[in-house]
Formats: structure tokens, sequence, C-alpha cells
């Protein structure tokens, strides 16, 4: 009985009426898949290009895959397939899978509850963004082997067949052939070579993976499940045999059949032409005459990603066309007397010209296409099918039918590697022509997953990680664009993304990455506020917006160390001279005077040395009540004091032993020299012995009395820089620090100003960035240990500086220089720069030629256009992006172009930053709908504000209602400022009580009402 069963099986099996008739591969050889017929088959996953390109580009980069394949394809035994897929209803599991389950892990490890932005990036992003996957999977059959390798093969298989026992339906291991694999290998090999050669990413994907991804597409509901099948090696659990099995093989042994793991629901066929499989209904399309004009794959799927419909399809181009084709070419000729086969006779004469002229050679295509929908929802299939088989139809001048002999067969088509086979017409196409209507034209992002997610106009899923890891040590950006075209959102959206990254991970326990920005203006303060409400009370200190000022709080001393220490290390005794030139350099001058910078180095010693307690030194006296909390722990820890000269060093000396190194830090700001000191020490003795003759031309004054000068001018200009520090930033690590105020612009002594703000600011954030463990031998012996532990951690964390409004250092020739220098060295100290501006003439040439990331968003007019497409040397499709594609944000999100560097190799990706309402509010710039959200903050709180600013303006912004009411309330006479004012005040008011433009709340409100009088 059992063995009619098995026969009627392998009936069927043959007449294809199960699933499992359609399933060919029987075993695995390495990453190979083998089929039952010996056949061998590798999976090759397309990233996709690096560039955009042109039709004329992709042309080109055909020709060059032509003559790289040519000659595996002119016989028999080799075939390419192209598929692809792309589905919109599944890109909420891509979304969670490649960026936002890792972003909730991090953002739960980190203690930064952000669970409310994420849920709204998930819903979001799924409306807009699709899951697309394609391969190149490459056969390569066993009429590849010459007569003499086919013999061999088939005696090899015998041998092993007699060898083995009877093992049922288990996998039959003894399929796999070296003489095979041995060929196949070289064609994956020349394949894989030949894509990379111009450019395009593949990767090799392992057999498991292979059938994962064939299985996902055959059954679209197990995507992102954690299926996995049993191939020859791994660990299996026996099976028994039936009880009255008296001979039982040994199947049970062995490892199960592909076939029996791979289906688990069977097919049916519904009217005439719907399939349905599992939990949806599918139909089929194929393509009965190709193009007249064959145009790139990625012009379809771009149509087709716009009408976000769910879709799959399977090129297949087999070697020997002109041979398969022969029979019908004599046919043909002998036919010519009929019109209708005279067109067919040109074309095969064009096809044999293009033969002895070029050596283009010609091979099989044959090409389907499925949609799906969910099982029961035949209206939507059947539309979906109409809209493809419409667009296929219109790319290029091609003709598809959705009829197809076997509606399963047709469906089965589309499923990657089960079998190569097709419903689609069979047409002659010479190998140029065939090569782009491959699914490798589209473009790819490096990495494969990432915290931050941006998307291609088409909708396609393109994730960015902005720690930067191995792929690109080097991250240094420049953002550029007009004011308003989304620069500081999409820089607090990196920022935001790189606090949900890897970058958190790198030491013992999760800590927020270092963050050092400088403002002008408010572009960061929404991204600081959300951080802090987000870590909670307990920890809000670890993220701090500091609005700089001339005032008592915001004092701050440059001469402060590390901890403990005695003498600057390297780096600060670098910056030390180099502020200090700038202090002593005229407003419009940028190179020191002849000798002062030598003499700034020896005033910078001799100043630290008056402040130890040693010959000729004069430390600073401990006064009780200066700093309240040391006074407390001098009590507590019982320090005994000196009764007459007790010194701020001693002190700090006493905390340190005790490991009080916060308070010790605090009590060594009163140790060490200020601006008024350096006057004191230019005029010690060994200063004066060696500069005493030098004269200043320019001022005809002695060197020493020019810096004297200079330095009492500062001290009064810009008093809290001569004042021990109490602009306490304590263990926050994410620091931003607005300019605004302090940095003014216009006259030669405004921009001077500025430019000794931007180094200041840049020295308080970034002092500790560029520390490295062998500065350790620097620092004394007692607190060595604890500085090498803090010197490692903070060498192995993820650093990043962003410079806004770079425009303000143009001309300040120490700034820049500074900043080039860290460019240079960052990637050494793994420090991350960006700088953000309004023109690309800003950034200055060395800032340009070493960074690894350009965000252009927009640009001014035709003539920056231009430079930007010199400087960055962008191709034509890019160079038509940043002409005519740059628009700035919009109702669908900010579209920018990316010019990316990475592992070597140059990116150039047209993508789109779309953020929610809620995080578009929180991270809001404009004045207008800052203040709004401000005031909001206040009366409801930070969540309950934002919630509710997202449901009344859904475009995250009041920008035009607050201007349609100020010009209302204008027209009625009130002055401007007030207008504006008074407007702001209206909406807050009205979204705080749920009135005027927020009625839309009050169904919520109710709604919770009700449900919490129920609970009740």
């Amino acid at each position: 009985m059992k063995l009619i069963s098995r026969f009627l099986a392998g009936v069927s099996l043959a007449l294809k009426q199960p699933l499992a008739g359609f399933f060919d591969v029987e075993t695995t050889h390495g990453d190979a898949l083998v089929t039952k017929h010996g056949d061998y088959l590798t999976f090759l996953r397309i990233g996709g290009m690096k560039r955009m390109s042109t039709r004329n580009d992709i042309a080109r980069l055909s020709e060059v895959l032509r003559v790289e394949l040519s000659g595996t394809l002119e016989g028999k035994g080799h075939a390419i397939v192209g598929w692809y897929l792309s589905d919109p209803e599944m890109a909420g599991v891509e979304i969670e899978r490649v960026s936002l389950n890792s972003c909730r892990k991090v953002g739960r490890d980190l203690g930064l509850d952000l669970s409310d932005l994420l849920d709204e990036r998930a819903r979001l992003w799924s409306k807009t963004m699709r899951y697309e996957a394609a391969c190149l999977i490459l056969w390569t059959q066993k009429t590849v082997l010459n007569k003499e390798e086919t013999k061999q093969m088939k005696e090899e298989r015998a041998q092993a067949a007699r060898e083995c026992p009877a093992i049922g339906e288990a996998q039959r291991f003894y399929m796999r052939s070296e003489l095979m694999a041995a060929h196949h290998e070289g064609f994956v090999s020349r394949v894989a070579q030949a894509m990379r050669g111009v450019d395009v990413s593949v990767t090799e994907m392992s057999a498991r993976d292979a059938l994962i991804l064939a299985r996902e597409a055959m059954y679209r509901e197990t995507a992102g499940s954690s299926w996995t099948p049993t191939l020859i090696g791994d660990r299996v659990m026996s099976r028994l045999p039936e009880d009255d099995e008296k001979n039982p093989s040994k199947e049970g042994l062995l490892w199960p059949s592909l076939r029996g793991q791979f289906f688990h629901d069977d097919a049916v066929t519904n009217g005439g032409q719907v399939v349905e499989v599992g939990a949806y209904e599918y139909a089929s399309v194929d393509l009965v005459i190709g193009p007249e004009d064959p145009r790139p794959f990625v012009e379809l799927a771009a149509t087709l990603g716009q009408d976000r419909a769910p879709w799959r399809c399977c090129f297949i181009l087999e070697g020997g066309g002109q041979g398969a084709m022969a029979m019908k070419e004599i046919g043909a000729s002998f036919l010519a007397i009929f019109p209708q086969n005279r067109d067919l006779q040109r074309g095969f004469a064009a096809l044999r010209a293009a033969r002895e002229e070029d050596n283009h050679i010609s091979v099989k295509l044959r090409a389907s296409f499925a949609t799906w929908a969910k099982a029961g929802d035949t209206r939507a299939l059947r539309r979906r099918a109409s809209t493809l088989a419409q667009r296929i139809e219109g790319w290029g001048g091609c003709k598809a039918t959705r009829i197809a002999g076997d509606p399963l067969e047709g469906v089965m088509s589309t499923v990657p590697g089960i079998a190569l086979a097709s419903t689609g017409n069979p047409s002659l196409a010479l190998l140029g022509e065939a090569l782009p209507m491959l699914p490798w034209n589209h473009t790819v992002s490096p990495w494969a997953e990432g915290s931050v997610l941006f998307r291609l106009p088409s909708g396609a899923i393109w994730p960015y990680d902005p720690a930067g890891g191995s792929k690109r040590p080097v991250v240094i950006d420049v953002f550029v664009a007009p004011p308003g075209s989304g620069k500081s959102v999409i820089a607090n959206t990196i920022n935001l993304g790189l606090c949900l990254s890897s970058a958190v991970l790198g030491g013992a326990t999760p800590k927020l990455p270092m963050i050092g920005k400088l403002d002008i203006g408010p572009s960061a303060e929404g991204f600081v506020r959300l951080v802090r409400e987000k870590l909670g009370p307990e920890r809000e200190h670890e993220a701090i917006y500091v609005k700089m000022q001339f005032a008592p709080g915001f004092e701050f001393n440059i001469f402060d160390l590390q901890v403990g220490c005695e003498e600057p290390l390297p780096l600060e005794r670098a910056f030390l001279e180099t502020f200090l030139s700038l202090l002593t350099l005229p407003p419009d001058t940028s190179k020191p005077f002849e000798g002062l910078v030598q003499m700034i180095k020896l005033v910078i010693d001799e100043a630290y040395r008056r402040c130890k307690d040693v010959p000729g030194g004069q430390p600073k006296r401990y006064a009780p009540g200066v700093e309240p909390l040391v006074d407390e722990a001098i009590d507590r820890y019982r320090i005994e004091l000196h009764s007459e000269f007790s010194i701020w060093r001693d002190i700090v000396t006493a905390l340190c032993e005790r490991g009080e190194y916060r308070l010790a830090e605090i009590a060594q700001r009163h140790a060490v020299p200020v601006l008024e000191d350096l006057i004191v020490a230019a005029r010690s003795e060994q200063v004066r012995d060696m500069f005493e003759a030098l004269k200043i031309d320019m001022t005809s004054e002695s060197a020493s009395q020019l810096f004297d000068r200079y330095i009492r001018d500062v001290i009064r200009r810009f008093p809290t820089l001569n004042q021990p520090t109490s602009l306490d930033f304590g263990s926050a690590r994410i620091i931003v620090v607005d300019l605004q105020e302090v940095a003014p612009k216009g006259s030669a002594a405004a921009n001077r100003q500025t430019e000794i703000m931007y180094l200041l600011g840049r020295h308080i954030l970034a002092r500790n960035f560029f520390l490295i463990p062998d500065y350790a031998r620097y620092v004394p012996e007692a607190v060595r240990p604890y500085h090498a532990r803090r010197f490692q951690e903070v060498y192995e964390s993820v650093k990043r500086l962003d410079y806004d409004e770079w425009h303000r250092t143009k001309g300040s020739e120490l700034v820049r220089a500074q900043a080039e220098l860290d460019a240079r060295e960052g990637r050494k100290h793994n420090v991350q720069l960006g700088f953000s501006s309004q023109r690309l003439d800003d950034m200055g040439d060395a800032i340009i030629a070493q960074s690894t990331g350009r965000f252009i968003l927009r640009v001014g007019d035709e003539r920056e256009a231009e430079q930007a497409i010199e400087r960055f040397n962008l191709s034509e499709a890019a160079a038509q992006i940043v002409r005519h594609g740059l628009h700035g944000p919009g109702p669908n999100g900010a579209p920018f172009l990316f010019v990316l560097s990475v592992e070597g190799a140059k990116y150039e990706q047209f993508l789109v930053n779309q953020i929610g309402p809620v995080e578009l509010w929180a991270l809001s710039t404009t004045p207008n709908d800052s203040a709004l959200r401000n005031r909001l903050y206040a009366a409801v709180g930070f969540e309950e504000a934002l919630r509710r600013l997202a449901v009344v303006f859904l475009k995250g912004s009041a920008e035009k209602e607050i201007e349609r009411r100020k010009a209302a309330r204008i027209k009625a006479g009130a002055l401007e400022a007030a207008a504006e004012a008074g407007v702001v005040d209206d909406l807050a008011s009205e979204i705080i009580d749920g009135r005027g433009v927020a009625l839309k709340l009050r169904p919520y409100e109710n709604e919770g009402a009700e449900l919490l009088d129920a609970a009740q």
C-alpha cells in the first residue's frame, strides 16, 4: 500500500498538482542550493547602486556588464534570474527590524524613554515607506558539462546512490557534485565581480537565508517570522516510523525534505485567475512581448512605488538564446512571402547583425509578475493586477497579459529560487538590452540597519547609522541650505539618532554620547528639552542648553585644569596659546605680532608656576564661604587646614585623596590663574629679561606693554572671563551653548568678538573630547589611576561637535585652523564634526575637502547650484537633483541630496527626511512655533503639549495660522510685534481650553473622561 501511495504521489508531483510539485530544490551544497535534477543555484542579494544614474548611465554600465557576461551566457547551461519584491504592507515589519527594534532596546538600556516618538515613527513611516528586496539568482544546469564530465558525474552519483541506504523522503544529499559545484562557483564569482565592477553592491546569501527569503515571498504572512529550514549538518531530532512498518528506512534519522519544510499551506484557485495561498490572494501578470524601447528597471519600480501596491517579479535570462531560436528564424525566412512575417524576419536580421558586428549575443528572456491582497479582498486584488499590467505596458511599450494557462503556475513563477520556470512568453533579446531590465539599478544604503531612517522619493527604506562605526570611521558632516530648508531639523534628527545608536554602548554601562553644539539661536533647544524630559528629573542634568551671556552665573575660566593637576595637558596648553593670541590681535588683522606668541607661552608657564606652593609662588588662598559644598566636605572629612595660610591647592589634594573628585574640581577652580594673573606674570623677571627689548613696530610699544593693554581691555569687556568658573556643566553629556547674544556681527570689533566666542565655546564643549590614555603620564601620580580610567572611557566614547552658522567664522584664521585640526585628528579620537551654513562658500575648502557627509537641502540660485555640482563632482543625475529637485520642506518631508563617503566609496542619494508632527513640534526651531510650544509646555506639561499640538497642527507647524491671524490684526491697526505676541497667546489659550482651532481635541478628552468614569 505504501508503494502505491508513493507512486501516486510521484505522478502527482510530476503533473504539478500540489504545491510541492513546483519545488525543485532537493538539498544544499555550501551556500548553493541543489535541485532534484542536479542543477545548482545561488542567491546574490542586490543592495543596488551607490550613485544615482540617468538612463544613459545605466546603458553605459549595462554595456560593461554585457562584455563581462557574454562568455558565460553565450551557450546553454547558465541562467540569471532577476527577482524583485515591493511590499508597502510589510513596511512596518521591516521598519521595526532595521531601525525601531534596536532604538527601543537602546532607549530602554539608556533610560531614555522615547516610545511615543518611536511609535509615531512606526505609524507614519509604514504609510509612506515600503519594504523591498532584490536578488540575482544564478543557475548552473547540467548542460554546462561536457560529455566526459557528464559521464563522470553520473558514475559518481550512481556509486553514491548504491552505497546510500533507502532514505525515503529525506534530503538526497548525494545529488551534490563537485564538478557542478566548480562550474557554479566560477559563474557566481564572475557575475558578482561584474556587478561590483559597475559599483553595484551584491552579497552572496547563505542557503538558509535564501530559503527563508523564498518562503517569505511564498507566504507573505510569514515575513519577519523566526522560521528557519533544517539543512544538512544541522542537528535533527529522530522521527519514529509507523508501528506496523517492518523494515523502516533511515528517513527518520536524516534531514527532512526541503519541500516538506517549505510549504505549510495549500493553494486554492478562485474565479479562474485568482489563487489563494495562505492568508493572501494572488494574481499573476506575464510579459507577452518585450519592450520596444527597453528601459531601466528602476523606472518601473519608481512608478509602481507611487501606487503603493505590493508586487513582485522574476526576469529569467537564459544562455543559448540564439541557438534556441534558430529554427524560428529559419521558419520566418520560409514564410517571408506573408507580410505579417516580414517584421519578424527583419528582427532576426537585426539580431544577427548585432552579433556579427559587435559580438552582441542574444538571450532568451521571460518575465512574470504578481500582486496580492488579503484573502477575501478580491476587488482590491483585481484593481492592483489591472494597475500592474498597465504600468508594465507603459514601461517602454511592453505587452502584458493577466491570463495564464495555469493560474497557480503563473503565481509560482514569481517565487524565487524554487524552479527555473516561468509562464511568461519567451523572447529573444540582445543581452545589452535585457540587462537594464533586471533589478540592479536602484540605489542602496551602505548600512543594513540604522537608528535613523530616511526614504527614497519612491518610498524605499534607506537606513542611516549616525555612529559611523567601522564603515565610516571619519564623520565630518556639512549641512548647506538657505534658512527654512530643514538644516536644523535634520541635524537634530541625526543627534537624536546618535543617542539611540550603538554609540551609547561603548562602555561597561550605556551612556549618552558626548554631544556638544555651538548654536546661533535656539535651533537645538527643542532637542535638549526633549532629551531632558525623556531622561526624567533625576537625570535631566545630563543634557543642558545654555544661552551664553556676559552676566553673573556665566563665568568661565579658560585656565581650569583636569582635577588634581597643576599644569595644563598638551591640548589645553595649545588652546591657551591660540586663545591668548586671538585676544591680543587688533580687530582687523589675523596674524599675531612678531615674538608675541613666544611671550604668551612663557607667560602661561609663569602664571601657573606662581599658583603653586614653590619659592616665589603666590598660591591662591582658601576663603571659607566661597564654596559651601567644599566647606561642608572639609568639616565632614575633618580636613586639617593651615592655621595661618590655607590654600586651595591643599584642599584639592585632600579631597582627591578621599575620592571626592567632583568637589575637588570645584575647589580647584579657585587654585588656578585667571586673566588678571597674566598681567603680573608678564611683569615677572623671567619674562622681562627675555622680552623687554621686544618692540611692536605698529604701536611703538614694548611687547609687555601691548600684552598688558590688550588683557586689561578683555577683562573690561568680558568680565566673566576673569573669574573662577561658575558655569557648571557637571556630568552633562549633551551640551548646547547658544552664542547669539555674545556673538555680534557687522564691524571688525564685533567679528573679532564672535571669533573669540566661537573659540571659547569650542573649548567649553570639547576640552575633554580629545583626551587620550597617553595623557595620564602628564597628571600627578596620586590622581593617575582616576584619570587613566576616565581618559580611557572618554577616548572610547563617540563624541560629536556641531557648529551652527559657520559663516560667522569666515575670515577667522585661528578659529578655522582649530576646526581643520579637529577634522584631521577627529578619527584618532572618535570625534565627529558637523558644520551648518547657508552657502557652500561659507565652509572653506579645507572643511569641504575633509568632509565625508554632504547634506545639500537647497541652493540659493543657479550659480550656487553649479558651484555645488562642480565642487562635489556630482554625476549628471545628482546634478539634475541640485538644479531642479530641492524645493525645501513640504507635507511629505524635507528632500535633500546626500553625498557620502563610506569605506572608500562615494554614494550619491536623493533622500527625504520625514518625521511626524510630535517630533516636528519637539524639534521645531521656528520662532513662532517655539514660542507657542513653550507656552503650552508651561501650561499643560511636556508630553501633553506635544500631543495637543500634533493633533491640532498635523503638519508640525502653526506658522501659517499665526501669519493669517497676525495679518488680520495688523490690518485692524495693531502694531506688528504686539500682533504677533497676541496671536501666539490666543492660540495657546485655545489649545489649552480646547476651543477655536483646537475644538478637535474635545472628542478625545470627552472619550477619555467617559472611560475614566466607567473605570471608577
